[in-house]
């Protein structure tokens, strides 16, 4: 009996050292799947450019056709970077970017409210955004949120003052999506 239990603790030994301790690419850090799949994505560098674009478009229509004021940005850093959510977050080489938020002061009045909406809806279409989602809708007070298929959100609502912000969905550097594959492990020592 002991001959027996010796035999299966040495092919359980021999099964975790031949399949990696038990360790799941996805997430050790390898994470070759989701690399992978951040790669059929466009660079955050190309996306952030394309992003920045248009926030201006939408900014300089929403004044030319709906006369708001110019908008003014809200933040002295324009722009920052943070680890992507969820399980993309082990993908070491991605991040997420989140362009602060823009404003022109005063509020748009509730009856050209649908007409801006459609306006914002018209413009992020060009770039993937989906139909617009209410985030709130009340009197004098109005904000809708639009998502691109990477994750990016577009906020845009009006209440003391109408306001425009956009975060970008995960996306890898541009450095890693040239390389086409992980960066090496750096060394501990």
């Amino acid at each position: 009996m002991h001959k027996r239990h010796l035999l299966t603790a040495l092919a359980s030994a021999v099964a975790l050292f031949v399949t990696g301790c038990g360790s799941d690419p996805a997430k050790d850090g390898s994470v070759n799947p989701l690399f992978n799949e951040l790669l059929d994505r466009p660079d955050i560098e190309t996306v952030q450019r394309d992003y920045l674009a248009l926030l201006e478009l939408v900014r300089n229509r929403l004044v030319s056709d709906l006369g708001l004021e110019p908008f003014v940005l809200d933040a002295e850093e324009p722009i920052s970077g943070s680890a992507c959510p969820g399980e993309l977050s082990t993908v070491r080489e991605a991040e997420v970017r989140h362009i602060a938020a823009s404003r022109s002061p005063g509020n748009l009045a509730d009856e050209d409210w649908p007409r801006a909406v459609e306006l914002v809806t018209e413009l992020a279409a060009e770039k993937g955004f989906t139909d617009p989602r209410t985030v709130v809708d009340r009197p004098g007070d109005h904000e809708v949120a639009l998502y691109d298929p990477y994750g990016a959100e577009l906020i845009f609502g009006t209440a003391k003052n109408t306001i425009v912000s956009l975060s970008t969905g995960c996306h890898l550097t541009s450095e890693a999506h040239r390389r086409g594959s992980p960066a090496p492990e750096e060394p501990l020592y």
